[in-house]
């Protein structure tokens, strides 16, 4: 007596097109992740990032003579977390001041914003910058409001934070005080 073994079903040409195309597909996919995840790249029309070491001839005249370093405060009226940040910037100055620290606050407000609310908004916060500059922000590469930036007196960008700052973000700057 003989048992028959059964016999797997043949595929087709269709099968083995189906097959390759899902294997394709997955390789595409993980090839995509890989490279979003360890090489992202910024959007079409993003705004350029500022890096350390980059030197702007419009902050060298922000930083007051005989300061070596000042930090930068790019804010606009208009922007919440400026506005959120006050107390921060408060924290900043008093803390800089009880130090004895030679950084200078230097308050960057749009080139277009010739009445300069926000120095009032610095005022009335008690925040009482070294210096109030009138910059087109896109002449330093200022993504949004507010930005930090840590400078030495030839306008060289020693350091940079964005946006308004966790917990951790304020004790990275304080420490440069």
């Amino acid at each position: 007596m003989s048992v028959a073994t059964p016999q797997a079903p043949k595929k087709s040409p269709l099968d083995t097109a189906a097959n390759i195309a899902i294997i394709l597909v997955c390789a595409i996919a993980a090839v995509v992740l890989v490279r979003n995840q360890f090489f992202p790249a910024r959007p079409a029309g993003a705004p350029p990032q500022i890096e350390k070491g980059e030197q702007f001839a419009a902050l060298k005249g922000a930083v007051p003579a005989g300061a070596t370093r000042a930090l930068v405060v790019a804010v606009s009226p208009t922007c919440h977390f400026c506005n959120d940040s006050l107390p921060f910037y408060k924290q900043l100055v008093d803390e800089r001041n009880s130090k004895g620290s030679g950084v200078k606050f230097i308050a960057a407000v749009p080139s277009e914003d010739s009445k300069a609310p926000e120095t009032e908004k610095f005022t009335n916060a008690g925040v009482t910058p070294d210096n109030v500059v009138h910059l087109d922000f896109s002449s330093i590469k200022v993504p949004g409001t507010p930005t930090l930036l840590l400078v030495d007196n030839n306008g060289k960008v020693l350091n940079v934070w964005v946006g308004k700052l966790d917990e951790g973000g304020e004790k990275e700057v304080l420490k440069v005080l």
